[in-house]
């Protein structure tokens, strides 16, 4: 038989084979020796609460997953070595995360995540209640977290005065303006506390008072740390206001690592970049907004008011922040805030009256530089010193100034918190010195004679002192808090003394009991003092409140809170200069302000309340308010300017995925006085001699916001459309008469705000 010799080609196939079998299983026990798995837990940074649907992404591979309900992940068969996650969700931040892992499991490893335009922090706070407080010693007190700030500031002007609109017991019916009414009481009552400084005209807006102008906060609401309305009750380190307090707090920068964030809308464009400084023992932050806020001004013209030219307006602000621990114990810091605003009329100048602005300018200035020191846990001191300043110039079509004016303030703030034994010791003092230079004046058909309308030059200070102290047992769930301060005016020569106290009461884990009554004095602006109408001799005003409310909680996040409150009237700022019939006449002008004011403001509000990081959150509030003022020199009764019945905020927030999320705001108002000596009837309107008598007809506005964010390993881009007033809704507001006839008659109408209006914006974090 013939014998075959064996292929050396098939046997060098074979062995090839064979090597690359045995390479493959030497690869895969190799591997199995390096596989890890990742457990890890995804919690709200400031608040401790799992996150749910929270995406987590293995960066340079194509692994990725969720959280669940409980915000855990798992990661198998990961390769042991150093990797990178990058972790978001919707209405969030992006966090990048490295872990060194190693072979077997990897457990109980936690990651806080931020919210949206938050500070970058990677540690957790852990807080007791979802309702938490800025100021222990303040009973009433409503705080929007950086979520409910962001959904409700809206994308069309970024705004986070008119985030507090939305709040229980606020009333606004005006949508061109920041400003707001609080219990009956107006915003000039309402003291903006900014960082620790009392603020004064700090918006964008058109100096004077027109009535038919707007306004926009010179604040970026992507710097913003907190903003807490305290509406009645306010601890004794508040002061010079007699209405409520808005207190905003602007964050730092984060430690951590260099952050971004640019916003792109219809109406302008916001950045905000931060980092830490110096090893991480500092931060910085800058932010700038440019908005033109054309896009509204021409949609609500091209609708209401076809054919006409609408004014140019332009919005710009600047913001910087920056922090340095020069030890374990002091730390300093320093902010600027400088806003610009430029309004332009468009019409003909020749078409315009005398008196009418063609050309309007605002600027504001903020300095405020502060030294804390930190001895223990027990004893913070805090140092502030701080400069405002804001200019006003408007002039006619002849270039000719119907207002100059420049006001300024500066002073020094320092606050000392001491605990020991179950006590809080708060102290401190608040000085500053005001300046006022104003020209204002009016000019005949000719343009040729001017008319002074209360041009001055004034200066004065003022000083206050507070003393407090919160007495806590926690073992009875109860609490005191005890106060007073002292405050002193150079201008009217008045030292005032206003105690105030709060009780606080925990029943149980569920039910709790409060109560505070205090006193609360203004002095008067310059210019009712000085300015057209004037009085030098006028005093301070004052209120008396006293407010109970009663909380339930249901679950853990979510309560029923219940209050009713007395604020008593006295000496409040009044002048009867308005147009009114007196018999058979109709008269103009009238007496200086005096402090002819007294009445009440009276009511309670229901709120119920859910406040979660995962799915619905927001609130229902109702409330209802009676007013009613005396006018002792002319003896004429009369409800407050900003007396609204009925009042109803809502506000809803749901993120549906990772991806998704669905925010609404829904406000009711039955209607507030047309201020002034106005009847009507089916021909218009008319003088009378009753004040306050009509009221404008109920407001009504919901906005929805939809938004979509797609997440990349290293950025994450959310795009947002926005509907304002989406029911189209006819709301009114006042913004004066044209014209008054010898017969009483009246010329002119209410003015509509806005329309059914459409936005979106784009916002790219990274």
């Amino acid at each position: 038989m013939p014998t075959h010799r064996p292929n050396p080609i098939l046997l060098a196939c074979l062995l090839i084979l064979t090597i690359i079998q045995f390479a493959s299983l030497a690869c895969a026990q190799d591997k199995s020796k390096n596989a890890a798995s990742l457990t890890g837990r995804v919690v709200d940074a400031r608040t401790g609460e799992p996150l749910a649907k929270v995406r987590v992404i293995v960066s340079g591979t194509d692994r990725e997953t969720t959280t669940d309900d409980d915000g855990t992940f798992k990661f198998e068969n990961l390769i042991a070595g150093k990797i990178d996650l990058y972790i978001t969700t919707i209405t969030f931040g992006l966090v990048k995360k490295s872990v060194t892992l190693k072979e077997g499991d990897n457990a109980n490893f936690q990651i806080a995540l931020n919210e949206d335009a938050a500070a970058l922090t990677e540690r957790v706070t852990v807080t007791t209640s979802p309702f938490e407080s800025t100021d222990s010693s303040g009973v009433t007190q409503q705080l929007l977290n950086k979520r409910e700030l962001q959904q409700l500031s809206s994308v069309l002007v970024n705004d986070p005065i008119r985030a507090a609109q939305a709040l229980p017991g606020v009333s606004a019916n005006d949508d061109y303006r920041s400003e707001f009414s609080v219990r009956g009481a107006p915003f000039d009552r309402v003291g903006l506390y900014l960082d620790g400084v009392l603020t004064e005209n700090f918006v964008h807006t058109v100096g004077g008072g027109y009535l038919d102008s707007g306004s926009v906060s010179v604040i970026n609401a992507d710097t913003v740390d907190s903003m807490s309305l305290m509406s009645g009750g306010f601890p004794s380190k508040y002061g010079d206001r007699s209405g409520a307090i808005l207190e905003i707090q602007t964050r730092d920068g984060n430690r951590v690592k260099p952050t971004g964030r640019v916003q792109l809308a219809l109406t302008g464009l916001a950045g905000v970049v931060d980092g830490p400084l110096g090893k991480k023992r500092g931060s910085y932050l800058v932010a700038a907004r440019k908005s033109f806020v054309g896009y509204l001004v021409r949609r609500f013209n091209d609708q209401l008011n076809p054919g006409n030219s609408p004014p140019v307006i332009n919005v710009a602000d600047f913001q910087a922040k920056a922090v340095y621990d020069l030890t374990r114990r002091n730390q300093v810091g320093v902010s600027l805030i400088f806003g610009n605003f430029v309004f332009d009329e468009t019409t003909d100048r020749n078409l315009l009256g005398i008196n009418q602005v063609l050309h309007g300018s605002t600027r504001n200035v903020l300095v405020n530089g502060h030294w804390s020191f930190t001895r223990d846990p027990h004893l913070f001191w805090q140092t502030r010193v701080f400069g405002l300043r804001a200019t006003f110039k408007n002039t006619n079509r002849l270039d000719k100034s119907l207002l100059d004016e420049r006001r300024t303030q500066f002073g020094v703030r320092s606050d000392l918190n001491y605990q020991i034994r179950g006590n809080k010791i708060e102290t401190g003092l608040y000085v500053r010195r005001l300046n006022v230079d104003s020209l204002a004046q009016r000019f005949d058909f000719f343009g040729t004679t001017a008319f002074d309308e209360g041009t001055f030059k004034h200066s004065g200070a003022e000083q206050a002192y507070y003393l407090q102290n919160t007495w806590t047992d926690e073992h009875l769930r109860m609490s005191f808090t005890g106060g007073i301060r002292v405050e002193h005016s150079g201008v009217t020569r008045e030292t005032k003394f206003s105690p105030r106290g709060s009780f606080a009461w925990s029943i149980d884990d569920k039910w709790k009991v409060s109560a505070a009554a205090g006193r609360y004095y203004q002095f008067p602006d310059f210019n009712l003092m000085f300015g057209l109408f004037g009085n030098p001799a006028l005093k301070s005003e004052h209120s008396t409140l006293f407010s109970g409310s009663l909380e339930r909680l249901i679950g853990n996040r979510t309560r029923i809170l219940a209050e009713v409150y007395d604020r008593k009237e006295s000496s409040l700022f009044f002048s009867l200069n308005e147009p009114r019939l007196t018999g058979r006449l109709v008269t103009f002008g009238g007496p200086p302000f005096q402090n002819s004011l007294n009445g009440y403001a009276r009511g309670f509000e229901i709120t119920v309340q859910r406040r979660s990081a995962n799915k619905l959150a927001g609130w229902i509030s109702y409330g209802y308010s009676r007013t009613k003022l005396a006018d002792g020199q002319d003896k004429i009764n009369f409800v407050s300017d900003s007396d609204q019945r009925h009042t109803l905020n809502v506000y809803g927030n749901y993120r549906f995925t990772d991806t998704w999320n669905f925010s609404s705001e829904w406000r009711y108002g039955s209607g507030q006085p047309v201020p002034g000596f106005f009847g009507r009837d089916s021909q218009g309107y008319f003088l009378v001699n009753q004040r306050n008598q009509i009221r404008l007809p109920y407001y009504s506005r919901v906005d929805v916001r939809l938004s979509k964010a797609f997440l990349f390993k290293k950025a994450k881009l959310t795009l947002t459309a926005e509907v304002l007033n989406l029911l189209n809704r006819n709301n009114a507001r006042y913004a004066g008469f044209q014209f008054y006839f010898f017969d009483g008659r009246v010329q002119g109408q209410l003015q509509r705000v806005l329309p059914i209006l459409p936005s979106a914006g784009i916002v790219l974090d990274f």
